[in-house]
């Protein structure tokens, strides 16, 4: 075991040697290209890190910022092959003190395709002191590349013996002419990319995304064909997007081109990924809809679809300044002049952000739930179909669907009809005026027996009572309640309490008036008066045997009300 370890160690200490860079040192061309030089051979033994260093030699301010990380390793690359085929550099040769503010490596004419071009590796002084390699020189190489690409590498030097390296050297001389903007070779490893990118994203849709799905349907989520197809085709295309945007950037392609292939591959990923979130939110708002359906509790069907699309719009916020970033749009100025435009801004959109609190008042005060009968200021009648961030949708009687701004709701009258433990019905039934008293008095009973045999009345509260005398009619007033979840329940119990009204009244041969008019003929004769003696006592008398009648007949009523 101890023999183990002290192996390890030493293998990690011959590692930490061999790949021991200098401390960053860009004050002369001599330390800048000796920088160069020792972070590139790193690099060619197997570190990584090397090539990050040396990028630091190079002046990428020309490049967009995008693709600068990139680029600049590729120039680092192609720069060091340039070396490599042309000499080995002595580095105590460069000076350390120019007489000028740049050092020419080389400034020569290249015969290519029967033309010259002008090449040059040059290191200039920048404004912050450190001396780099020039933007000159980064169009350069190619011109080199091309120079170069017989020549064999120098002796006594490290030769870069990466995968890439190696399949650049074994590829013909044909697959490095340009055509329509790039090298054939990169054509045809595009084309290479997009296919392997399709596949994942066949793999990643049918498989990964089903399962998915299938996970999703064993816990009570279910999906038609329609909907799994627009919850799987943002999840194949972000795999699509990302593998191409990983891949893509190791073709060399010119610094526009890779550029604007970037900007579009980063618009596509948050374009997918914002897709892809908005349907995990549909989809766990499915899930908490169900749930909420199994409570009594109605607030929670107005919570879901307020974080439906609370959710909704952060995600589609957070997608426009991503996409304005992708699209080198300053996204802090827009914001700080949003800050400084604030007043203005609150001004123009007062009645947007009096919905939004209206939103959150309905939230939390609750004056009503999904399916309640409400009544806003006398005005808008209906059913609550669904509450929004902006306004609420009330569906009519007559199937027509209402929208209230929730900025109304705050200093609205809403009568909650949806909220009545009991559903009051009040009218008056018409019997004729030739309804022997009795009689009158043996309906009512028969009516306040229905009430209590009605499974859903309310047995401690109802009213039958011979109510008034009409014009043409005498009417009894029928006052009850029932105890029932909506609206069609209370007319199906309405219907059956009125149907048994009427079997009664037939049982009972009590007859309902109808509003009619009698017609007398006077004739000319005078009409004949008899008069008729003042009998007090007759009268106190008749009163006294009526009242202890009635005394007798409430005793014997039904209804619990404790009037005598």
């Amino acid at each position: 075991m101890k023999f183990f370890s002290t192996l390890i160690l030493l293998i990690l200490s011959l590692s930490t040697y061999s790949y021991e860079y200098p401390n960053l040192d860009l004050s002369s061309p001599q330390k800048t290209m000796n920088y160069f030089l020792k972070t590139m051979k790193g690099h060619k033994l197997g570190n990584t890190r090397g090539l990050s260093l040396a990028t630091k030699t190079l002046n990428l301010e020309s490049l967009d910022s995008k693709t600068q990380e990139i680029k600049g390793r590729e120039y680092a690359i192609k720069l060091s092959n340039t070396f490599d085929k042309i000499e080995y550099i002595d580095v105590k040769k460069i000076p350390s003190k120019p007489k000028h503010n740049i050092w020419f490596y080389r400034a020569e004419n290249l015969e290519l395709d029967g033309k010259k071009e002008k090449v040059e590796i040059s290191i200039a002084k920048t404004s912050n002191g450190n001396w780099l390699f020039t933007k000159e020189t980064l169009l350069s190489l190619k011109s080199y590349d091309k120079y170069l690409k017989s020549r064999k590498v120098v002796k006594n030097v490290a030769i870069n013996n990466t995968f890439k390296e190696k399949l650049r050297r074994e590829l013909p001389e044909w697959a490095f002419k340009e055509n329509f903007l790039l090298l054939n070779v990169q054509w045809l490893a595009l084309f290479f990319i997009i296919l392997v990118s399709y596949i994942v994203d066949r793999i990643v849709r049918l498989y990964i995304a089903v399962r998915l799905v299938g996970l999703l349907g064993r816990k009570g989520v279910k999906f038609t064909e329609k909907e799994q197809k627009k919850f799987t085709t943002p999840i194949g295309f972000l795999a699509f997007t990302l593998t191409l945007n990983w891949a893509v950037k190791g073709l060399e392609l010119p610094d526009k081109i890779l550029s604007y292939f970037l900007k579009g591959c980063e618009i596509a990923i948050t374009v997918s990924i914002i897709l892809v979130v908005v349907k995990l939110i549909d989809i766990v708002c499915l899930f908490l809809e169900k749930k909420a359906k199994e409570t009594e509790n109605k607030f929670d069907d107005i919570l879901v679809p307020l974080i439906r699309k609370t959710s909704r719009f952060f995600v589609y916020s957070f997608g426009v300044i991503f996409i304005g970033d992708a699209l080198d749009i300053n996204m802090k100025n827009i914001l700080a002049g949003m800050g400084i435009g604030g007043i203005a801004f609150a001004l123009a959109a007062k009645d947007t952000v009096s919905n939004l609190f209206g939103s959150f008042t309905v939230l939390v005060d609750r004056p009503f739930s999904i399916g309640d009968w409400v009544v806003i200021n006398s005005k808008v009648e209906g059913t609550v179909v669904e509450v929004g961030l902006r306004s609420t949708r009330i569906k009519t009687f007559y199937d027509s669907i209402i929208t209230v701004p929730n900025g109304t709701l705050t200093n609205a009258h809403i009568d909650n009809l949806g909220q009545r433990t009991y559903r009051r019905y009040s009218t008056k039934l018409t019997i004729d005026y030739s309804t022997p008293v009795e009689k009158i008095e043996n309906f009512c009973e028969a009516i306040r027996q229905l009430i209590l045999k009605h499974p859903n009345t309310r047995k401690d509260y109802f009213h039958v009572y011979f109510n008034d005398m009409a014009a043409s009619s005498l009417e009894i007033l029928l006052y009850v309640f029932w105890k029932v979840p909506d609206w069609s329940c209370e007319l199906n119990e309405r219907h059956n309490l009125l149907l048994d009204i009427m079997r009664v009244a037939k049982e009972m041969e009590v007859s309902f008036a109808f509003p009619t008019q009698t017609l007398h003929l006077m004739k000319d004769e005078q009409l004949a008066y008899t008069p008729e003696e003042r009998d007090f006592q007759k009268v106190q008398g008749m009163i006294k045997e009526i009242d202890m009648n009635r005394k007798i007949e409430n005793g014997h009523r039904s209804d619990k009300n404790n009037c005598n």
